[in-house]
């Protein structure tokens, strides 16, 4: 049960640094606060900037809450829209494998998986799916497993290390991959607020000068693989996404707004 007076502590610290929606979060913190000395960590961490999910340990996408820790990206609230564009690719097309490329906490393939096994939302099955979550970080590996696990989908739900998709047989295969790749130009992660320097991993978030070095990686690899056929769904930042779109110039692509009506989506058919 929430302590009020530790409520108002957590609310007038969050408000102190200005922190965005600060009476939901300090609710979501204060849910765990069992006693004055937890309090003390909490308000500290929130004076040295830490976000919220980090000091709780959870976040919440696409109505489920995740495991999180540094050494993982926070999932924000444009990425939802990956999933339901994932759904919808899935129910209209033919697909045998889906693969969540960098797959950081595992947020966007679990919602995926729980929302395919639902009958209101898909009543084809998923039986015969090979759902696969790449991620060159073994420490985000670790992550996605324990949620992959907390959803209890670590029979239909791969990890694999390896960068991007190097090591996958997708040979005569019918591929849907998502991708929501490191992306920010590294001039632009310099300006980003200090929160997110600090505690958000580096390597979830920039995406070298252009901020396409992996999605120019991702083409390569994909150009390597002998698939029968594949759509990409990819996240990426308006500002470059024209020139995302140039580097599959090779195939049919088209870009989707986010719920901020930004152009932040690109979907790539072989």
């Amino acid at each position: 049960m929430i302590n009020l007076s530790q409520l108002f502590e957590i609310q007038k610290a969050l408000k102190k640094v200005k922190y965005p929606d600060y009476k939901r979060v300090s609710k979501e913190i204060a849910d765990f606060v069992d006693s004055d000395k937890k309090l003390k960590k909490v308000l500290d961490n929130i004076k040295k900037d830490k976000p919220a999910e980090y000091i709780s340990g959870s976040a919440k996408f696409y109505t489920f809450t995740f495991k999180v820790n540094q050494n993982v990206m926070i999932p924000r609230i444009e990425t939802e829209k990956i999933v339901a564009m994932a759904i919808k690719e899935f129910k209209d097309g033919d697909y045998d494998t889906v693969v969540d490329v960098g797959t950081g906490s595992g947020c966007i393939i679990i919602s995926l998986v729980k929302s395919l096994t639902l009958p209101t939302i898909h009543k084809g099955g998923i039986k015969n799916i090979d759902f696969i979550a790449t991620d060159k970080s073994i420490k985000a590996l670790r992550v996605a497993r324990t949620n992959i696990k907390r959803f209890n989908l670590d029979k239909k739900i791969e990890c694999k290390k390896m960068d991007l998709i190097e090591k996958l047989d997708l040979e005569d295969k019918k591929v849907l991959l998502i991708a929501n790749l490191p992306y920010i130009p590294t001039k632009q992660y310099e300006n980003l607020d200090k929160s997110v320097k600090k505690y958000e991993p580096k390597g979830a978030l920039e995406g070298g000068k252009s901020g396409n070095k992996y999605y120019k990686k991702l083409f390569e690899q994909l150009k390597e693989k002998k698939i029968k056929k594949f759509t990409l769904i990819l996240e990426t930042e308006e500002g470059i996404i024209k020139k995302t779109k140039a580097i599959f110039k090779d195939y049919d692509s088209k870009i989707v707004k986010d719920i901020y009506d930004k152009e932040r989506f690109l979907i790539v058919r072989s």
